[in-house]
């Protein structure tokens, strides 16, 4: 039987899963769509450009679009990922670390910086509650 404390960690890492999925996720579609219609980012809060300033910047704004929609992709994953181990699944678990190489790639891409914090607690909470997954 695990014991609260790792089931508590296993949750919190579904959350961070939720929060990082619906804070990016959903927001790169009308970014896709300004650059799209505009040939250039949007600005957002405190002047940052949505998605830009890392190395996927320099693709046309057509692969770019692209790319935006396979991270939304990825980051509906990251929910499933969440809802699995809020459950209690090993698969779950397993789906975490398999994304994380991905994510890095898309995060490094778009030059988003919260994500990988937010991985790092993550990663951190399913350690410490592997022992409740099934």
């Amino acid at each position: 039987m695990p014991e609260a404390s790792e089931l508590t960690a296993v949750r919190g890492a579904a959350v961070v899963f939720w929060l990082i999925a619906a804070g990016f996720g959903p927001y790169a579609f009308p970014a896709a769509a300004h650059l799209l219609q505009h040939r250039e980012l949007p600005m957002t809060v405190f002047g940052f450009r949505a998605y830009g300033g890392g190395p996927f910047e320099r693709f046309s704004p057509e692969v770019f679009a692209i790319l935006l929609g396979l991270f939304v992709g990825i980051c509906a994953v990251e929910a499933f990922a969440g809802w699995l181990l809020w459950n209690g699944s090993r698969a779950g678990g397993t789906l975490t670390l398999a994304l994380l190489p991905i994510e890095i790639v898309f995060w490094s891409g778009f030059a988003v910086p919260i994500p990988p914090i937010a991985a790092v607690i993550r990663l951190g909470l399913l350690a410490a509650g592997w022992s409740a997954l099934r």
